[in-house]
């Protein structure tokens, strides 16, 4: 299943006790990487042998690995970008962003008109007729928005105004969050170019994090990290139930080659990582290593051994 591949270092094996001390080991790794404060002035190129945030992707199979690190990450302070294999812009509360904007360039966009009008302001079904009976289809955006030129806003402003409007950060999660200053990174490269903006928008499946070009580590489904290729990856969760998958629906070969995926986006270097006990819906599960990993040559691969975690770890921020 595995062949080798041009990296000098041998595959990192690490089993922690649960999920918790698992995402210690990785923010601790990954603060050793990019060489602590040390780094924090130059930038994410590597420097003195040292990576930058934005060298390091850690890899899982299922949501539930990853909210589990990016919880984790957030208390760490360092950098953190979520990206997954579906466009969030689908998800509520996020569409209001593009529907508001296709809505104000095009006043005949129903399908729009409706999601701001459902979703944003929260309309009754007879509220959104006495609204459109009382309102001419070009006057409709600026009775709701008071006369508001997105044109001028510029594609950031814009953004910030849908959130400020629909979407106050007390209504988010981390996860969120991280979504919100996505957006808002990828709306400082158009300026005042808010059609263009929009158009990527549509065309982008922007939570690929090969378009962040900002520092920070990248926490990836498998699916999302297709075409990608980081220096440095961690693919967490290698236990048996999760890669692979433990359902009845599940094609083996397909996990298999999933998990092949992420091995080959690391260029340099290459953690996989377990834990031997991990909360499942109800309650702690065991958990035993994937077989995957077992198919691995030992050749290839060497062991960390257990470490104990420090109370107090000096943090970046």
């Amino acid at each position: 299943m595995v062949k080798n591949t041009d990296m000098s270092n041998k595959i990192k094996l690490y089993t922690a006790e649960d999920e918790h001390k698992e995402a210690a080991f990785i923010i601790n790794e990954v603060e050793q990487l990019v060489g602590g404060f040390h780094n924090l002035t130059v930038g994410n190129k590597h420097t003195d042998s040292h990576y930058g945030f934005s060298d390091i992707a850690v890899l899982f199979r299922t949501r539930a690995v990853g909210s589990v690190l990016l919880s984790s990450f957030k208390k760490s302070g360092i950098p953190v970008r979520f990206g997954d294999a579906a466009s969030f812009l689908a998800d509520y509360p996020f569409h209001l962003v593009t529907d508001v904007i296709k809505w104000y360039l095009d006043a005949g966009d129903l399908i729009a008109l409706d999601s701001v009008l459902t979703n944003g302001f929260k309309m009754s079904k007879n509220e959104k007729q006495v609204f459109l009976a009382s309102h001419a289809e070009k006057k409709r955006f600026a009775a709701l928005f008071g006369g508001q030129d997105l044109t001028k806003l510029g594609a950031e402003n814009t953004v910030k105004f849908i959130f400020q409007k629909f979407i106050p950060d007390e209504t988010l999660d981390d996860m969120g969050l991280i979504r919100k200053e996505t957006l808002f990174n990828m709306a400082k490269e158009y300026g005042a170019a808010l059609e263009q903006f929009l158009q990527q928008l549509l065309l982008d499946a922007y939570t690929d994090a090969g378009r962040l070009k900002t520092d920070a580590v990248h926490l990836l489904t498998f699916h999302a990290s297709k075409g990608l290729e980081f220096p440095v990856v961690f693919i967490a969760g290698a236990e048996e139930g999760i890669t692979p998958l433990q359902r009845k629906d599940v094609n083996i070969e397909e996990e298999r080659r999933l998990f092949y995926v992420a091995l080959t986006r690391a260029k340099d270097r290459l953690f996989i990582t377990n834990a031997r006990q991990r909360k499942g819906f109800r309650e702690e599960e065991a958990k035993s290593l994937s077989g995957f990993v077992k198919e691995i040559p030992a050749s290839l691969t060497e062991t960390i051994q257990n470490k104990q975690s420090k109370p107090e770890q000096m943090r970046l921020f």
